[in-house]
């Protein structure tokens, strides 16, 4: 390089940077803005509520604590079609099913109360994660008397936890959604031939994006367009919004892994997921 040229070029980069400085020239930006990472929630022992799959998703989803299923309070009481109270005094909730209630759970504590006044050992006490009250679901159950639950397994020997009223009740959950489902009538085999096994959520800019991983548990191949879908995502509010899709567009073989993706306008306190063969 010409030594006579340097002052005259060192002299053009002050005055760039001059320029920068003082923002008379754009500074030109090329990373992408950060997003928010998926949340996931698996489900580990997905709650089959009057004979429909229901799902928790994100930081709601359900673990095991001490070797309890602890649920989220607010969400479970929704998908249950209970009702929820909350004590500001004693910071405590209570869970009120078909005249029955389970009171006093709160963070911490390892008791409950229910309508007649009797204490409940809950065995693991409520934790509050993330601003979300988690609970051990047997006990709570064991107090609205009018549940039953039981564990079972499917054909690949996942577990199933079905929730349901006692003798002949029927818990209030699935009664909104009755009227606009194809799927509750459908019988055995046919019924729910896909097992759900995680449920990501993520805000997408105009809502939230679902995405529910799946595993086929009817036991055999799957016919391409043989099955169809239906997601009921209810918000905290008790809004519901129902997405119904066709099932795989190729032959599904037996165990093997989907995924599906729904889009919903807030984010849901809990999905009703329904599957069916034709």
């Amino acid at each position: 390089m010409n030594h006579r040229h340097r002052p005259f070029l060192q002299l053009a980069m002050k005055a760039l940077i001059m320029l920068l400085l003082v923002g008379l020239l754009p500074a030109v930006h090329t990373a992408a803005p950060a997003q928010a990472e998926p949340v996931v929630g698996n489900q580990i022992r997905p709650l089959l509520i009057n004979g429909q799959y229901v799902l928790f998703p994100g930081k709601l989803a359900p673990y095991i604590q001490a070797g309890k299923l602890m649920v989220p309070v607010r969400a479970f009481a929704g998908a249950l079609g209970a009702q929820l109270t909350y004590d500001a005094a004693t910071k405590s909730t209570t869970v009120s099913l078909l005249g029955e209630s389970v009171g006093k759970l709160r963070a911490g504590q390892a008791t409950a109360v229910t309508k007649d006044g009797s204490a409940i050992a809950l065995g693991v006490s409520p934790q509050l994660l993330e601003g979300v009250l988690f609970a051990p679901m047997n006990p709570i159950l064991t107090g609205l008397k009018k549940v039953k639950w039981e564990n079972m397994s499917n054909l690949l020997g996942r577990n199933v936890l079905i929730v349901q009223g006692r003798g002949d009740t029927v818990l209030p959950q699935a009664k909104s959604w009755q009227s606009v489902t194809p799927f509750g009538d459908v019988p055995g085999e046919k019924h729910n031939p896909f097992y759900p096994t995680l449920l990501t959520q993520s805000a997408d800019g105009k809502g939230f994006r679902l995405t529910l991983s799946v595993l086929n548990a009817s036991g055999s191949v799957i016919p391409k367009g043989a099955s169809s879908l239906e997601f009921v995502a209810v918000n905290s509010q008790g809004q519901a919004v129902v997405r119904q899709l066709p099932g795989p567009s190729q032959a599904t073989p037996k165990a093997g892994a989907l995924s599906f993706t729904i889009n919903v306008p807030t984010a849901p306190d809990y999905v009703i997921f329904n599957s069916r063969i034709k």
